[in-house]
């Protein structure tokens, strides 16, 4: 169940990023960033900024750029903690309006960021009729002439991560990793891709994570299906686990790959190549992996580079940020003519991505390829990618 109260250690994180916010309103010249919420929406916003993962009633969450930090809030979550990082609490009781209205007049922001956006998810959670009750409270004519989209705001916030956030993502990315070496040891007759992805969601918070989630891939040379399908794990077969965890409210995203002999050694022959091919790739994009580089580059070097060893692209993009959502926001490392998954913005330093070469998946069917790929996260920095993990640098193979 979602958390209602804020977790004590996410103190030290919570204030951290919301001077992070302050600071970017600064540059974006905003004046004030207004979270207007109810029960079951913004969720990650609410909890990034504030604690909770979930509130009660209605609530409104107000950072200035000046460094005023506001909560307007129903008394059942004043109880349970919301207002707890934040400077004035204004408690109310049924209505919002009287409240808020007396805070808009006090503050008298020109430049209002709220939660809405045409293309970034992270960014558009603030509701059709939750807009239209901050217009019924603070005037459809005034609020037109002030409010801009939150979503460089936003997306900046989440992607660029602070040294705590750093920290939870690559213990979630070890955990994974960890996961990985534990399963090799599980693959024995009998045992099914549903075996497998259920090791990983039951062992996973043995070893700390709040939870995790796989998807296993069982095929032979040219086949390309998708589980778990509670399909037996045979020799001759290529196993791919795209898994990751959540680890104190961070998600992990990595691809491990396995080879189940036969003896047929002119097969592993051909995988071995297009394993190779996708570590080149890995450590190509890692090289560029610098900040003010845009999205879109990193996806057609780092596909670039597997078509130079003779395979085609998949079609999915490259990469992708990774944090609070497996998926999170900031510049997607994908194709530059994608409006829904935006490639166009610039790396910064403090960005995690993933980087994710893959052959015969997305799309892609070519009977003499084995569907398989690699995947790593990596943070950005001015010297290039840095892994937040050890690398899987051979094919595991195992025999029975």
């Amino acid at each position: 169940m979602a958390r209602l109260v804020p977790d004590p250690e996410d103190a030290g994180l919570i204030q951290e990023k919301q001077r992070q916010a302050m600071r970017l309103m600064q540059s974006l010249q905003i004046d004030a960033w207004v979270i207007f919420a109810r029960e079951g929406a913004d969720s990650t916003l609410i909890s990034l900024i504030a604690g909770p993962e979930r509130v009660v009633q209605n609530v409104v969450f107000i950072l200035t750029a000046d460094g005023q930090r506001i909560a307007i809030l129903e008394p059942i979550d004043i109880g349970n903690g919301a207002g707890s990082h934040f400077e004035e609490v204004i408690p109310y009781e049924n209505d919002v309006s009287g409240p808020l209205q007396q805070v808009w007049r006090r503050l008298d922001p020109r430049r209002v960021a709220l939660n809405f956006s045409r293309e970034h998810y992270s960014a558009d959670g603030l509701t059709h009729g939750m807009y239209l009750r901050l217009e019924d409270m603070l005037g459809k004519e005034g609020l037109q002439g002030r409010t801009v989209s939150s979503e460089g705001l936003v997306t900046s916030l989440r992607a660029v991560k602070g040294e705590e956030e750093l920290t939870r993502l690559k213990r979630a990315a070890e955990i994974t990793v960890q996961l990985g070496h534990e399963m090799t040891e599980l693959f024995k007759p009998g045992v099914t891709d549903t075996d497998l992805a259920h090791f990983v969601t039951n062992r996973a918070p043995a070893l700390g994570a709040a939870h995790a989630f796989s998807s296993i891939r069982a095929n032979r040379l040219g086949e390309t299906s998708k589980g778990p399908i509670h399909k037996r794990i045979e020799r001759g077969q290529v196993i791919v686990s795209d898994m990751g965890v959540v680890y104190r409210g961070y998600s992990s995203d990595l691809k491990r790959l396995w080879y189940v002999e036969d003896g047929d050694t002119r097969v592993f022959s051909q995988l071995d190549k297009q394993w190779r091919a996708c570590m080149s790739s890995i450590h190509k994009t890692l090289e560029i992996l610098r900040p003010g580089l845009p999205g879109y580059e990193v996806h057609e070097v780092g596909w670039g580079e597997l078509e130079a060893h003779g395979f085609r692209r998949s079609r999915h993009s490259y990469g992708h940020q990774v944090g609070r959502d497996v998926h999170d926001a900031g510049p997607w490392l994908g194709d530059r003519a994608n409006r829904y998954r935006p490639a166009e913005g610039t790396l910064q330093t403090g960005m995690v991505v993933t980087l994710d070469p893959t052959i015969n998946m997305g799309g892609v069917q070519e009977p003499s390829w084995w569907c398989m790929g690699a995947e790593c996260m990596a943070k950005v920095t001015p010297t290039g990618g840095v892994p937040l993990h050890e690398l899987q640098n051979e094919v595991w193979t195992v025999r029975f």
